[in-house]
């Protein structure tokens, strides 16, 4: 027995259904992306407060065994025998990052550095600070995860000095000390903050409270370069650093702070506007802090806690909190 079916027609999708399908599938992108980002940028941002907190733990790690927190940086002078510590330099001189190394499991790079030679100097006629060049190579071009923030991204060398094409040899950081309020153009340079050149502050020394004194904040690069070892110089006037193409105050201030960051006063050399000092991005200085997280910046505060301080921060708690002993009064809800 033969049976018989009638022939069956496939629908396909239209022209305009198809079209349809690939809007609503765009649109769902558009709406899942921000999302998608703000995700990474969260697990960003948690990262870098995890390098600060740990940041954190090898200050008062250094703290507990020279008594003090470690200085911005140490002076070459200072390392030399017979010669007594200098608040007056203005050149090269190891870093804060250097000298907390051993409290980062770092070890084999802090015993990488010779303290017998300076950090290094550019100057043929300073041989002593010109073989620092050479033997401390090693130590000037080792990347360290730590001194690095995830939302910057670019962590490569050299260092770069601002708009034109000057640069240093180095390996590049993104966290600074914070020197507070600091005249470097005076004789002595001393900075009403915790870390600052040769500064020896110990917890007893932070009248304010450690739990609203800042040690450590964050610079991107899209402002100015920062350095974790070191800082190269000279007695003389160093080569300025300066900020980047593209950001909106020009200021330009010597090398020392490739190293730390003050909240005031304004930059040596300055064209824009920054009200009485330095604030959070988008007015900060070359010697300012700023972040490429939305919305501030991330600072290391002197208990070991990290906190994110919006950049419509006000300008006077900013220069409080970047005090040791101002006796200023600050509320939690004002940062």
């Amino acid at each position: 027995m033969c049976q018989l079916r009638g022939s069956r027609r496939e629908r396909a999708f239209t022209l305009i259904e198809l079209l349809v399908v690939i809007m609503i599938i765009a649109i769902l992108i558009g709406l899942l992306l921000p999302a998608v980002q703000a995700a990474r940028e969260a697990a960003r941002r948690m990262q870098c407060q995890h390098h600060l907190k740990q940041i954190g733990l090898a200050m008062h790690g250094y703290h507990d065994v020279w008594l003090s927190f470690p200085p911005a940086y140490l002076a070459p002078d200072a390392l030399r025998p017979n010669r007594p510590v200098t608040d007056f330099e203005i050149g090269s001189g190891w870093a804060w990052g250097t000298l907390i190394l051993p409290y980062l499991e770092q070890r084999p790079v802090y015993d990488a550095a010779n303290f017998d030679f300076s950090f290094g100097r550019a100057n043929s006629a300073d041989l002593h600070g010109f073989l620092g060049l050479k033997v401390n190579r090693t130590v000037m071009k080792t990347s360290i995860s730590m001194f690095l923030c995830p939302s910057v991204g670019d962590s490569e060398g050299p260092i770069r000095l601002g708009y034109d094409s000057a640069s240093v040899f180095g390996s590049p950081g993104q966290y600074i000390a914070s020197a507070g309020w600091m005249n470097s153009s005076e004789f002595q340079i001393k900075g009403t903050g915790v870390l600052y050149p040769n500064s020896r502050v110990a917890i007893g020394d932070v009248s304010d409270g450690t739990s609203a004194t800042l040690l450590i904040g964050e610079r991107s690069r899209n402002l100015a370069d920062a350095a974790w070892s070191g800082v190269l110089g000279s007695h003389a006037n160093p080569a300025p650093l300066c900020t980047k193409l593209g950001w909106p105050v020009k200021s330009c201030v010597g090398l020392m702070f490739l190293l730390m960051g003050r909240s005031g006063p304004s930059s040596d050399i300055l064209s824009g506007s920054i009200p009485g000092g330095n604030s959070l991005n988008p007015q900060a200085g070359a010697d300012g802090f700023a972040s490429l997280h939305p919305g501030g910046c991330q600072f290391l505060l002197g208990d070991g806690s990290v906190r994110f301080m919006k950049e419509t921060l006000a300008p006077q708690v900013f220069q409080a909190l970047a005090s040791r002993a101002g006796g200023e009064v600050i509320g939690a809800d004002q940062y």
